[in-house]
């Protein structure tokens, strides 16, 4: 029995020695070790070509064991990946430029002092500006109006745009109303920087000629428009299903608008004001003047008493109050009015007529083409509303605070309340509805 008991007294002794000597080794610690957690993966979804960003991934473990960080993606350029935070750019753009997304796989791979590791993946889109702008704009279109140097040409046709190609058909209108043969132009378009979906510059070069054609577009959802410099040529296009029927409601309207307009200049009511103004003072003044001629031996100091009438023209001082809000006369002459930030609470927000504000700029060829239509609008509706002109490089707190983020944009105001707004280049027509519509 004594050595039974040895015995296991003995077993215990090595047993407890055994478990000492290995809870103090790295393989107890590693099987004992909690593996590391990914609390956060900071991947944006998606990037253009060529573009470079920080990729973050945030870790935490609960035995505070040194990290080591081990960064992996299908294409593009890691800089720097062995830390939570890397420099990822992402595929250079191909020299077409028009080529559609691919998806980049994102992997991280953490592991602790104690051989426990834990990953995370994710994905990133990569795309090409050109191709997304291009997509936007892809459909088919109806030509609503074609313009040479400002006048109307008689013309029907149709633009149809892939995201690298393009197809044109064009009829000219005949005196009868017929239309003539149908003419076909094919070829392939390039979008040139800077351009975003709403406006930019296309080269268009056809099949056959190596000389691209250079047009400046403006694209709100409804119609876009396209204008040469070169030829001072200008198409207005509406993409079939959107309301194409109520564009050529606003093309119509707007003619009797202008032929109601121009007989009120010619009813001009202060000439019939002034004729009956004028016999009046004629008639009456010498009449009194005879018969208070005649008491004059009197002499009741009448005159004196007229020398303190003629103070009254102290009571003209109406008069300048009247030239303090001649500002509108500016307008009456037909012509713009120039906004700044200085001004633009006086002549905008407290005017007495609305008005409409013109955000644009010297350099933008959407604007230009816009002047001889903003021109001919504010002439003829001189008396209706005030158009003003804001330079947005030189005014930039009035661009910011209506947060204009394309020119021309156009917003129309009411008692200093913006009550409409629209962008882009367009017919006179309507241009000119769009106004009398948000003044409803």
């Amino acid at each position: 029995m004594n050595s039974f008991k040895l015995t296991q007294i003995g077993v215990v002794i090595l047993l407890v020695l055994q478990i000492s000597i290995f809870s103090g080794c790295d393989q107890y610690k590693e099987l004992t070790n909690d593996p590391p957690k990914i609390n956060s993966f900071t991947v944006p979804t998606e990037v253009e070509y060529g573009e470079t960003i920080t990729l973050k991934v945030r870790v935490f473990d609960p035995e505070d064991d040194a990290l080591t960080y081990t960064w992996d993606v299908s294409d593009g350029t890691l800089l720097g990946g062995t830390g939570p935070e890397v420099q990822w750019t992402a595929p250079k753009l191909p020299p077409e430029e028009m080529v559609p997304p691919k998806v980049v796989t994102v992997n991280v791979y953490v592991r602790d002092g104690g051989e426990e590791d834990v990953s995370k993946t994710a994905s990133i889109t990569v795309f090409s500006k050109a191709h997304r702008v291009a997509q936007s704009l892809s459909g088919t279109y109806t030509l609503v109006a074609k313009r040479v140097h400002g006048d109307p040409v008689a013309v029907a046709g149709l633009l149809r745009l892939t995201t690298t190609t393009f197809i044109l058909e064009t009829q000219d209108i005949l005196e009868d109303g017929a239309k003539g043969p149908t003419q076909f132009v094919s070829g392939s378009y390039k979008l040139v920087t800077p351009f975003d979906e709403r406006s930019g510059t296309i080269h268009w070069s056809m099949h056959g000629d190596p000389t691209p054609s250079i047009g400046a577009y403006t694209w709100d959802g409804k119609f876009f428009v396209i204008a040469f410099r070169g030829t001072a040529t200008q198409y207005v296009y509406n993409r079939s299903g959107a309301e194409s029927g109520g564009v050529e409601e606003e093309d119509v309207d707007p003619e009797p608008i202008e032929e109601e307009v121009e007989p009120e200049p010619v009813d001009t009511d202060p000439e019939p004001i002034e004729e009956e103004v004028e016999p009046e003072p004629i008639d009456t003044d010498p009449e009194p003047v005879e018969e208070e001629v005649e008491p004059e031996p009197i002499d009741v100091d009448p005159e004196p008493v007229e020398a303190e009438v003629e103070p009254e023209p102290v009571d003209t001082d109406p008069e300048p109050v009247e030239e303090e809000v001649e500002p509108e006369p500016i307008n009456t002459d037909g012509k713009p009015v120039v906004i700044t930030d200085a001004t633009f609470k006086t002549k905008v927000l407290e005017a007495k007529l609305p008005v409409v504000l013109e955000f644009e700029a010297d350099w933008c060829p959407f604007c230009r083409q816009m002047k001889p239509v903003v021109a001919s609008v504010v002439l003829e509706h001189r008396d209706t509303f005030i158009i003003g002109k804001l330079d947005i490089d030189e005014n930039r707190q009035t661009t910011e605070k209506y947060k204009v983020k394309g020119i021309p944009t156009y917003v129309v105001f009411r008692d200093g309340v913006e009550v409409s707004r629209f962008a882009g280049a367009m017919p006179k027509a309507v241009f000119e509805q769009r106004i009398l519509t948000a003044l409803k």
